[in-house]
């Protein structure tokens, strides 16, 4: 198994307990110091109007909206995860379009940049309904058309600890990361695993999901194997991300 002054952003303004009584003690400071009339009624009807919006209880409205839909750092559109009418997950495309899956539970972690396509999205979910597969990790660009179904859309392990169903002895222990996470390979998704092999002995290796040409290559690092130390630092300098894992039994 491989597995700019006036203009506070919607992300800090969300976080602000803006109420009309600060503003008016706002606007009584501009009086005092001698303000022109026309700035001070200009500055004071914007911040009492911005604080009747952006009161704790509106932000499910207007203040949220701008937290729902702006933007990844790069100023793009997040991609969002819906549920169609069949229970399969939409992707809602930064440009509005819609993409199909063929995955059940869809959730977007985040995405593996390319040149001519749109990215290669890194989602986790089910491929087949009341089943007994568990959620794994899929890297999929809708430039390169529909998903595959179930065995055959390519799948990776999801982060965690996973236990035989039967006797919940230890198989599999792996972290995963993506971003600017290892020297090498940037803007790429890597997993740190230990899995007990076939031979009934404990094997470790470092798994890479990468975009190269605006194809996505996958495989075992075999030269210059990153430390997991180097991701935590990545993470810690904001560069790389990691998946927080999940506990789960194997699939029968």
């Amino acid at each position: 198994m491989h597995p700019s002054f006036l203009a506070l952003p919607a992300r800090a303004m969300s976080r602000i307990n803006l109420e009309v009584p600060t503003w008016l003690d706002v606007c009584f400071l501009l009086v005092k110091t001698g303000t022109n009339i026309a700035i001070l009624g200009l500055v004071c009807m914007s911040l009492v109007a911005v604080s009747t919006l952006c009161t704790p209880g509106a932000l499910t409205s207007a203040c949220s909206i701008s937290e729902k839909r702006t933007a990844t750092p790069n100023g793009r559109r997040r991609v969002q995860a819906v549920t169609g009418n069949n229970g399969l997950g939409l992707l809602i495309l930064p440009n509005g379009s819609r993409f199909q899956t063929t995955l059940y539970h869809l959730k977007v972690l985040g995405e593996l940049p390319a040149t001519a396509k749109l990215p290669y999205y890194i989602l986790s979910g089910v491929g087949c309904h009341e089943c007994d597969a568990n959620t794994s990790i899929y890297i999929h660009s809708p430039s390169n058309g529909p998903m595959k179904g179930e065995g055959t859309q390519a799948r990776f392990a999801y982060p965690g600890r996973e236990s035989h169903y039967m006797d919940q002895s230890l198989l599999y222990v792996g972290r995963m990361f993506f971003g600017d996470c290892v020297a090498g390979h940037p803007d790429a998704a890597v997993w740190f695993e230990r899995f007990l092999g076939s031979d009934q002995t404990w094997h470790s290796d470092v798994f890479v999901a990468e975009v190269k040409k605006d194809d996505l290559v996958t495989g075992e690092i075999k030269r210059a194997i990153p430390s997991i130390t180097e991701a935590e630092k990545s993470v810690a300098w904001g560069k790389c991300q990691e998946v927080p894992g999940i506990n789960r039994l194997s699939e029968p």
